[in-house]
């Protein structure tokens, strides 16, 4: 093992790993052969997973990222008509987070990917399915008032707050001189409505992912600061399958249609 090391540093032309007494740690220089490496790895796999559906009968493939907040009617109805469209090819379907889905669609491993804003738009061509308001979402005990709230009215719920929205919504508190109570912040939307769910506070959450619990109450926030738009994005300097890019087409085509670009 050590001897491959060192050929490999040979090979690079300079030191890829620290060597300590009890572990190895990779150089600046490693961490970016690294990052190649895997970009080659996933690049690889692609290729593979698309001759098997050729070979398979299938006509491509779409590798496709989803955050789990974008249950939306907006996408099933692009999909639909994709897939009335071109019912040969095959999807494949990376789930995680935005920041999570970003990084794969960098490395090569998508070419698309559905993710919520705020997020850095450099090098991304983005179209947007849909814009959504943020809701508290609870039970009637935790929240009585009806209509459309602020967060000023807030001041004795205790929240639940998806860490995504921690910073803009302290942000907006903090412009407004408002003072919130948030009793839990959490790293998933799902958990937060599974917390409100129990009647443990009220849930700050996009107004879509409340689908998947609908037996929640919801309250719209009036803060227009607090909106969050859900946008199938593509690397530009990367040119993609026919696949992915009439993809990507239906989905601008339908967003011209409707306004949203």
């Amino acid at each position: 093992m050590s001897a491959q090391l060192r050929q490999l540093e040979e090979e690079c032309g300079t030191r890829l790993f620290e060597r300590g007494a009890r572990r190895i740690t990779l150089t600046e220089a490693g961490r970016v052969l690294y990052r190649y490496a895997q970009q080659i790895l996933d690049l690889e796999n692609a290729a593979q997973s698309d001759l098997a559906n050729l070979e398979a009968g299938k006509k491509g493939a779409v590798r496709l990222g989803l955050i789990s907040s974008c249950d939306c009617d907006e996408l099933w109805a692009g999909i639909s008509v994709y897939h009335a469209e071109c019912p040969d090819v095959a999807f494949e379907i990376r789930e995680g987070n935005t920041f999570s889905l970003l990084d794969e669609l960098e490395r090569g491993s998508i070419e698309l990917a559905v993710i919520r804003t705020p997020f850095s738009g450099g090098g991304l061509e983005r179209t947007v399915l849909r814009t959504d308001p943020m809701c508290i979402a609870g039970t009637e005990a935790v929240l009585r008032q009806a209509g459309c709230i602020s967060l000023r009215d807030l001041a004795d719920v205790p929240l639940i707050v998806y860490r995504r929205w921690e910073k803009e919504i302290r942000e907006v508190c903090a412009r407004e001189d408002v003072r919130i109570n948030i009793a839990c912040i959490c790293d998933d939307a799902r958990t937060s409505l599974a917390w409100a769910r129990e009647g443990i506070g009220a849930a700050a959450v996009p107004a879509s992912i409340l689908r998947i619990m609908p037996d929640l109450q919801k309250w719209e926030l009036c803060e227009e600061d607090l909106r969050s738009s859900i946008c199938m994005v593509r690397k530009k300097d990367r040119e993609l399958t026919e696949s992915a890019r009439r993809l990507f087409g239906i989905f601008k085509e339908r967003a011209k249609k409707t306004g949203r670009g």
